[in-house]
């Protein structure tokens, strides 16, 4: 016993010791904190899931790193606060750190995953607008710029080793890097610009030269090879390459000479189609990945360019999109998210999704086999789904039944027609929505929110949706009447009617809906408005002091005349041309009252 109490004894007072360690010391787990909350499956179930939701990143809270403790703090001082991702575009991942390109900041972002930190790649001002990044197999970076109109070139350590593309007058979106060639989307000249990625060297262009229509007029007849607004580029592992047209809405494909092959994809509304494509991946398995801006869905296609999954959909919560702008896979740091995987899950690669707007900015998805596709595969057995492909992939792998277009039991047409309607209102709605059109937005939302055919998890991102549009509408209606107030008391203001201008203007300025700068006119008015009346009210009163002194002067009261009279002439307030008459009636006032004077005995 006295063995087991002083093992007990020893035991006890070690846990008392780290206790008190992590007290002062403000020591927290090293693991990062495991998602608790329901894990989110593509597609949902009953179907057969073939991506889970794993973890997102917005800024450094995310990371799980270690805070000081008081007691540090009060030693050592606080630590420096960093803001947090405000508007990615293009991410990559390589050895644990995730790199951020952020078009707000106009910095590229590194969040070290395994040492929990937050910092940034350079502060070189030379890098003016980072806006893609790809990094290759040996960690050399390439950031492509399109203000600086440049691709800036990282060694391993993250030093500035070289700068490509100034002598061939580009304005990249996107790069990336095959062998000895850096591929880059070009704004400027719509084509792919191929470059030496040692010497910057132009070796050749890709697509017929174009200039950019921009987005609200796309060319929706262009020929083969030729691009509206062009954006993102990948490679196949056959050197094949994919852009896409975020302006002309599909997916031109190049081989490997940059011989023009296919196009994929068309403008509208249906969920294979596009409305504007932008970030796009190619897996091992040779599928197409791209993420739709505008429907804020990613999708998967086969080489028959056959839509195998879309998952996504818009909103906040965990999984969704927001404004999605680059797709990225990664299969060297699935073991670093494994942890936020359910039990037995088997990750083939990661796929990684940036969101421009919303709560959550870098969404991490892992694709592979989960342990919960037996049961689906039962209840799938169930109600006796044949698979009608012969790929194993697209055997387990679909749309939503409830936007799916493949063919439904009979007695399920009407049903499935609706869903498709309802689908085709909800993008045309949200397609209002982003354009500032939101009666027409709302109008189309109500509708799909009441057509009861749509998820849970959806009805509450268009009941939020909804109440940000009536937010929108009440103070778009503020606006209108303060606007129409300010006109009309700025057209009292013209026409000297100030007590109206000023009752109008100060109603205005107290709003709270005016710019600044409109604010300050707004007050340099009401000031001019008020030395206005000021003089106003003194002329009245010298006008009226004016009147019954020539009153009194009539009245032969000329001692009570002269006095008002000197007033009024003292006043400041009356024209010039009454200055004179005034003078003339205080001369004659006085030769009266001295004739006067001297008749006196």
């Amino acid at each position: 016993m006295k063995v087991y109490k002083s093992v007990l004894f020893k035991s006890l007072t070690l846990i008392n010791v780290v206790w008190v360690v992590c007290v002062f010391s403000g020591c927290q787990s090293v693991q990062v904190e495991q998602q608790t909350s329901k894990p989110v499956f593509f597609p949902p179930p009953p179907e057969v899931p073939r991506l889970q939701f794993l973890k997102s990143f917005s800024g450094p809270d995310d990371l799980g790193a270690v805070t000081t403790s008081a007691f540090e703090q009060f030693v050592l001082g606080k630590p420096e606060t960093m803001d947090g991702i405000t508007t990615p575009y293009g991410v990559a991942i390589f050895e644990g750190k995730l790199y951020v390109c952020d078009v707000g900041k106009r910095m590229v972002e590194v969040l070290d995953l395994k040492n929990r930190t937050f910092s940034y790649l350079t502060k070189d001002r030379r890098l003016m607008n980072p806006v893609n990044i790809y990094i290759d197999d040996d960690g050399t970076k390439y950031v492509a710029d399109p203000t600086a109109g440049s691709i800036f070139v990282f060694d391993k350590n993250d030093s500035l080793s070289r700068i490509l593309g100034k002598e061939s007058k580009i304005n990249p979106i996107d790069v990336v890097v095959r062998g000895q060639r850096c591929y880059v989307t070009d704004f400027g000249s719509n084509q792919v610009v191929v470059l030496d990625k040692t010497t910057g060297e132009e070796i050749t262009r890709i697509g017929k030269r174009s200039e950019s229509t921009g987005e609200k007029e796309p060319l929706l007849h262009m020929s083969p090879g030729e691009f509206s607004l062009i954006s993102d580029l990948a490679l196949d592992q056959h050197g094949n390459i994919y852009v896409t047209d975020k302006a002309g809405a599909r997916i031109t494909e190049f081989d490997k000479s940059g011989a023009f092959n296919r196009t994929i994809g068309r403008l509208g509304l249906n969920i294979d189609e596009f409305a504007k494509p932008k970030g796009i991946a190619i897996d091992k398995e040779d599928r197409i990945w791209v993420v739709d801006a505008a429907t804020e869905v990613a999708k998967i296609y086969n080489q028959q360019a056959r839509l195998l999954l879309f998952f996504g959909l818009p909103g906040n919560e965990p999984g969704m999109m927001n404004l999605p702008a680059k797709i990225v896979l990664d299969y060297d740091n699935v073991e670093l998210f494994q942890q936020y995987a359910v039990e037995g899950a088997d990750i083939e690669f990661l796929v990684l999704v940036s969101n421009q707007y919303g709560l959550n900015k870098i969404n991490v998805y892992g694709f592979g086999r989960f342990p919960v596709q037996e049961k689906a595969i039962e209840q799938t057995r169930m109600f006796a789904r044949k698979p009608e492909s012969e790929n194993e992939f697209e055997r387990q792998i679909s749309k939503p039944s409830y936007l799916t277009k493949a063919a439904p039991k009979k007695t399920d047409d009407d049903t499935l027609g609706q869903k498709e309607k309802i689908a085709e209102l909800y993008y045309s709605s949200m397609a209002f929505f982003r354009a500032g059109q939101f009666e027409k937005a709302r109008e189309g939302l109500v509708t799909v929110l009441n057509s009861g055919l749509i998820p849970r998890v959806m009805a509450k991102t268009i009941q939020d949706n909804l109440a940000d549009i009536d937010n929108r509408l009440a103070k778009s209606r503020q606006e209108r009447e303060i606007a129409e107030l300010y006109y009309s008391s700025m057209a009292f203001y013209r026409a000297g009617q100030l007590e109206k201008a000023r009752e109008g203007l100060v109603k205005v300025l107290k709003s709270g809906l005016i710019p600044p700068a409109m604010a300050r006119t707004t007050q340099d008015d009401l000031a001019d408005i008020d030395n206005r009346l000021a003089r106003s009210g003194q002329k009245k009163g010298t006008a009226e002091l004016y009147y019954s002194s020539i009153a009194f002067y009539r009245a032969g009261q000329l001692e009570k005349a002269r006095e008002g009279l000197v007033k009024v002439l003292n006043s400041d307030s009356i024209p010039p041309v009454m200055v004179k008459t005034i003078k003339n009636y205080l001369a004659d006032i006085d030769n009266t009252l001295a004739k006067r004077r001297s008749i006196r005995p």
